[in-house]
């Protein structure tokens, strides 16, 4: 019993903005920081120096002032916790800034130290460490396995407590990918060799890239979070097909099929992701470069499948179903879903913020296009700019006139890259999770949440409500990502349709009463938002 209680107090702690919450988003923020930006995040550590404390004195600065202004509205300020808010984001900066330095030098060893992240031939890790690492993996899956038999006779609970198990064998099996040696990459296979052995060394240089290691370590966090929405919504068959198949997803499209397309020389291609979130889909040098079939896929996908999914089913059918960042919201994330924003002026800023970047995402794709048709061979160039340097190192000179256009699309299709998919999809988006809960890319910031949520509104899709029902516990606001509402929709008899919903059905899920229900059908009316009086709750 002292084990069980102390683990639900480290599970309390973490999932309510505790210590060890914000211990977890700077190690998240550091990661993806290192891993999308490392050049930048380098860049900027070494240009600052030891004044990188300004930096983050001025974002403790910024996150107080907002969430005064947020606090304010709601009648809700005090001082006291403003100053206890500004502290923690300041040592969160900090933290955050030492990770990412020391995660860009871990994860790019090859460009900074002539290195691999595998270890060379006849080489592993030291006896101590792999000792420890699968000494620490034996015993966690051991207390799994404890666990689990004391949970005979729930199929649930033994579900859920076999997510210990399975976190133990992923451990070790990375541990044993990245700490020893299995094959010899030494000896590049013989044309036509078909063995083991040749597989083996081709999945040893596959590996060996710190992309196919954050593909390893996120498909292994959407199973082992997948696992156990498993053992807590198995009564649920909506919640289980559809936990089923962002699995199988992100396991096939999201990683498998990628790293097999590596193997076998071919580009690294992503079947799970569209224009406009793969922006770089209609980017011309990717379509002169990659094979007709994944272009074809990829433009039949964005212009066709996407507009006529998302009007007959809205948005779930990708954000909530086969999104690899759904996925891991709705999986390893769920513990972290009652913590998104609620309140009138969230709302507003995420009207603002996600049709903006859709705005940014359409005129970089323009500017893109229209750069390859000006200039000579503009279109095998792709107007690309790697942040740093005169641009014009970075492109074929054409005219003064096709030189501004190069210029300004090579710059936004960086800054674009670095600001919307490498620090807002990456770091925001995941990083902040103990925090600000799930969905934060998704709600604020996905240009494809974007344009599938103007489908939605007017498609099939809509949340019907039972009339004279409602109790108004607020389960359903409380539990919404999306930060919707929804009780006051209940409580106005108002089947309804919401841009933002993902369709996650959490909200019918927690529902007591069973008010609620997610429906494809064509309404009678038009069904139009009523002026809610937003929760304002403040999270």
């Amino acid at each position: 019993m002292k084990r069980t209680g102390a683990l639900h107090a480290v599970a309390d702690d973490l999932t309510s903005r505790g210590p060890s919450a914000w211990l977890l988003s700077a190690m998240l923020l550091g990661f993806y920081l290192g891993l999308y930006v490392p050049s930048e995040t380098a860049r900027l550590l070494t240009t600052l120096g030891k004044g990188v404390w300004l930096l983050g004195a001025a974002l403790a600065a910024v996150t107080v002032a907002v969430h005064a202004a947020f606090a304010r509205r709601d009648k809700t300020l005090v001082a006291r916790d403003e100053a206890k808010l500004g502290a923690k984001v300041f040592a969160l900066a900090m933290a955050t800034a030492g990770l990412a330095a020391w995660f860009a030098r871990a994860l790019e060893p090859a460009e900074h130290h002539g290195r691999h992240l595998l270890p060379s031939a006849g080489a592993s890790w030291s006896t101590p460490t792999l000792a420890a690492l699968l000494g620490g993996a034996l015993a966690l899956g051991a207390w799994g396995l404890a666990r689990v038999r004391r949970a005979r006779g729930d199929t649930g609970a033994m579900i859920r407590e076999a997510t210990w198990v399975l976190v133990a064998a992923q451990f070790a099996g990375v541990s044993l990918a990245y700490g020893t040696h299995l094959f010899d990459p030494g000896h590049a296979p013989a044309a036509g060799d078909h063995s083991l052995r040749a597989f083996g060394a081709l999945l040893y240089l596959a590996l060996d890239s710190k992309w196919t290691l954050y593909g390893l370590l996120y498909t292994c966090a959407v199973s082992a979070g997948g696992l156990f929405m498993l053992g807590r919504y198995l009564h649920n068959r909506y919640q289980v097909a559809r936990t089923l198949v962002v699995i199988a997803v992100q396991a096939t499209f999201g990683f498998s099929v990628p790293v097999l397309l590596k193997l076998f020389a071919q580009p690294e291609y992503y079947l799970s992701y569209f224009w406009p979130l793969k922006i770089d889909a209609f980017y011309p040098d990717n379509i002169l470069r990659d094979p007709a079939p994944f272009v074809l896929w990829s433009l039949l996908g964005s212009l066709v499948v996407v507009p006529l999914l998302g009007i007959f089913f809205g948005k779930r059918w990708y954000c909530s179903w086969v999104c690899g960042c759904g996925g891991l919201a709705n999986t390893a994330g769920e513990p972290f879903r009652h913590l998104s924003q609620k309140g009138e002026a969230a709302w507003r800023f995420e009207q603002a913020s996600i049709y903006t970047v859709l705005a940014l995402a359409v005129v970089t794709t323009a500017l893109v296009v229209l750069s390859a048709l000006v200039g000579p061979h503009s279109a095998l160039n792709g107007a690309w700019w790697p942040g740093h340097g005169d641009v014009a190192q970075w492109r074929i000179e054409g005219s003064l006139q096709s030189g501004t256009i190069i210029t300004v699309a090579s710059k936004a299709r960086y800054y674009y890259g670095l600001i919307v998919v490498a620090v807002l999809s990456g770091a925001v988006g995941v990083g902040l999770y103990p925090l600000g809960g799930t969905r934060q890319w998704c709600r604020n910031f996905c240009p494809m949440a974007a344009l599938l949520g103007l489908l939605q509104k007017i498609g099939r899709y809509r949340i019907r409500v039972k009339a004279d029902m409602c109790i108004s516990c607020g389960m359903c606001t409380q539990y919404c990502e999306m930060g919707i509402d929804v009780r006051a929709y209940a409580q106005r008899n108002e089947t309804f349709v919401r841009a933002s919903c993902v369709g996650c059905g959490m909200c019918a899920e927690v529902c007591p009463r069973g008010v609620l229900s997610l429906e494809q059908r064509w309404s009678a009316g038009t069904v139009k938002a009523p002026a809610l009086v937003q929760l304002r709750l403040r999270k």
